[in-house]
């Protein structure tokens, strides 16, 4: 069965699609007769405009799956629910800590960044399920689960600039709500990331042990812009000579200085660009 994923929102767009960009992620993945969303980019408007280009049906999609609680990557939610018009709710399946307020520390102030507030009328159209476990999202594709801090021996793309609140004190934020999807296919795993706060290479590890698969290729934003060139060239190291190299759409939060560093060592038959509008199709 094939399964087709298309980014419809990030940093940079296909120019001849008439896409537009925005900071944040969202991935459209269709499988069967079966639609999901995983994250919702931060612009809704921007979000609506991809998706109606990109001839997707809002009341189509089945199933929502936040990777964390960031704006960048919930912040189009509410456009989007005002599109649908089909009465059942829609399963939002994310860590339970996804809704918990969250903010940048900018100096001596703090920017909410968390998961954005819905009314009373949009919300009765969701369904929270809201689990740390790996749950499958639909056939041949599943959640990493919560990557706790214990299954975080690599470096983890956190910042110290982000906070939550818990027992309604600010404290500083490990980002423990990050979570991946797994694809498998014929051809090994694909590892779908909105921010991979938890690590790249934790991610891959967490892939690795729950289906016991070489990894295909890994899609998304990696949170690695402040990586040094020795923290890259550990990431290449271990991409190569633990999982084969797979093939990297990388985007987002990667960093251009990044994704360069790594084309330089594996090429562009490997380092291959992520744009709005780019499509996979793999064989599940």
């Amino acid at each position: 069965m094939d399964v087709k994923i298309v980014n419809i929102y990030n940093n940079e767009a296909l120019p001849t699609k008439g896409l537009k960009s925005g900071h944040g992620e969202s991935f459209h993945i269709t499988i069967g007769n079966q639609e999901i969303l995983f994250d919702a980019g931060w612009r809704g408007r921007k979000l609506m405009h991809n998706i109606n280009r990109l001839g997707i049906n809002p009341d189509e999609i089945n199933k929502l799956v936040f990777s964390h609680g960031h704006g960048d990557h919930t912040g189009g939610l509410p456009a989007f629910l005002k599109a649908r018009t089909v009465p059942t709710p829609i399963p939002i399946i994310a860590h339970p800590t996804v809704l918990e307020p969250k903010s940048l520390k900018i100096l001596i102030f703090h920017i909410p960044m968390g998961f954005p507030k819905l009314s009373r009328k949009l919300t009765e159209k969701v369904e929270f399920q809201l689990t740390k476990n790996p749950v499958e999202v639909l056939p041949k594709l599943s959640t990493t689960g919560e990557i706790a801090i214990t299954e975080r021996p690599e470096k983890p793309g956190i910042e110290k600039r982000v906070f939550h609140k818990v027992d309604g004190q600010r404290k500083w934020d490990p980002i423990i709500d990050d979570l991946s999807l797994i694809l498998q296919t014929k051809d090994g795993l694909v590892i779908i990331t909105g921010c991979c706060h938890a690590g790249l290479l934790n991610t891959c590890a967490k892939a690795t042990k729950l289906f016991n698969d070489k990894i295909k290729a890994i899609l998304g934003g990696t949170h690695m812009m402040h990586y040094s060139r020795e923290d890259v060239e550990h990431i290449g190291n271990v991409l190569e000579n633990l999982y084969g190299t797979p093939e990297l759409y990388l985007n987002h939060c990667t960093g251009k200085k990044t994704i360069e560093q790594l084309r330089k060592r594996f090429g562009s038959e490997i380092v291959h660009n992520c744009h709005v509008g780019t499509e996979l199709v793999y064989q599940g």
